[in-house]
């Protein structure tokens, strides 16, 4: 398969930052690599999803995984079952790989899709090619609770993770994916993933994850963030698609009361979730002189930036659900200064096509009726 053009590959060392400026398609390159990698793969190949939809890039996505398999490597899939209601609920309506769904499931999400803005769209895309994958000898199967995570592992060499589902929709979206390159990389990976090795903020950049399923639970990301936001000594960034979680949002407060100058970016209209957004960023403005600015393209990002030279991204919200309640992967980044200065460049042109909020007025937008009505579903996002 030809290479992705040099002008959007990036490198910046073992980390890459997937994402082209010039391009409105969003999750292109992030499709088009995962494509690159799965067709070069030999030996094995994992993947973490949340969402994988029926749709064109899900079947694009889905045959290259399928090639794969077909030339013998190995594929272990890991799909979270809740975000079925996702796929059944927007756009096509249709899950790229086949689970049943109880009666009882499929009523809950009837009352939750009240809360759904109406998103169909309809195509011809039937079920036979996840079918044919899920079947494959070569190719494991296996449906998780409570895993948020997004990320691809190729022949223990190369990760790909962040926070792009595989969905159309993507395409339009604000996000954020990150290439990491290098055997003792994925080994560190897979020793954090195992819990054998524990954080260390020295190193140039580290993997932090929640595991609700270990005993005791470790919910590593939100200690990360909070300490994160306490050293602070001059700015914080925002960029995230859910919010919610309380001892968060009264860090950020307390940070921007001592003077810390905390911007937010966040999606004027957001797919799901709105109202708990509008109502936390009504809450942090007015409580504090905090910053706030509007996208107008659909904001899937996990990102927060300290003092402009250290990073956390990944799979995680500022919700939650993700904080407490959900398997997440986010890497910590600090001393990778070729990848700070791409994503700071690129954070730059997202705020410099954002709108400033003047005033708490347009965040007072959302009924107290649909904020009722989300308090079902919010546990989800």
């Amino acid at each position: 398969m030809e290479r992705l053009p040099a002008e959007h590959e990036k490198e910046t060392g073992p980390l890459t930052l997937l994402c082209d400026p010039q391009n409105n398609d969003g999750a292109d390159v992030v499709y088009r690599r995962v494509i690159q990698r799965l067709d070069e793969a030999e030996r094995n190949v994992e993947i973490h999803m949340f969402v994988w939809r029926n749709d064109a890039i899900g079947n694009e996505i889905g045959a290259a995984v399928l090639r794969a398999a077909e030339r013998g490597v190995k594929i272990r899939i890991k799909k979270d079952r809740g975000a079925i209601m996702y796929e059944r609920l927007e756009m096509n309506r249709k899950s790229f790989l086949p689970s049943g769904i109880p009666l009882g499931t499929r009523l809950k999400h009837a009352v939750i899709g009240m809360t759904f803005p109406d998103t169909f769209v309809r195509d011809d895309y039937g079920p036979e090619a996840g079918a044919r994958l899920a079947k494959h000898p070569n190719v494991t199967l296996e449906w998780v609770d409570h895993t948020h995570t997004k990320y691809y592992l190729f022949d223990e060499r190369i990760m790909v993770t962040g926070s792009v589902n595989i969905e159309d929709r993507h395409r339009g979206y604000h996000d954020y994916m990150v290439e990491i390159v290098g055997e003792e990389s994925i080994r560190r990976f897979r020793e954090r993933d195992a819990g054998l090795e524990a954080f260390a903020q020295e190193r140039d950049f580290d993997f932090l994850l929640n595991h609700r399923g270990e005993h005791p639970p470790r919910f590593e990301i939100k200690k990360r963030i909070l300490r994160s936001i306490a050293e602070s000594q001059h700015a914080i960034y925002v960029e995230m698609a859910y919010l919610g979680d309380p001892d968060i949002s009264l860090r950020l407060l307390g940070a921007a009361r001592h003077g810390v100058r905390v911007k937010i970016l966040f999606s004027r209209e957001a797919n799901i979730g709105n109202d708990i957004n509008y109502r936390v960023l009504r809450q942090l403005y007015e409580a504090a002189n905090i910053e706030v600015h509007f996208s107008d393209r659909m904001l899937h990002s996990k990102l927060m930036l300290f003092d402009w030279k250290e990073a956390i991204l990944g799979s995680a919200n500022l919700s939650v659900f993700s904080m407490q309640k959900a398997d997440e992967l986010d890497l910590y980044v600090r001393n990778c200064p070729e990848f700070m200065r791409e994503l700071n460049a690129e954070v730059r042109r997202r705020l410099a096509a954002s709108e400033r909020v003047e005033s708490a007025r347009p965040l007072k937008k959302y009924s107290s009726l649909l904020a009722a009505l989300q308090q079902l579903h919010q546990k989800r996002i």
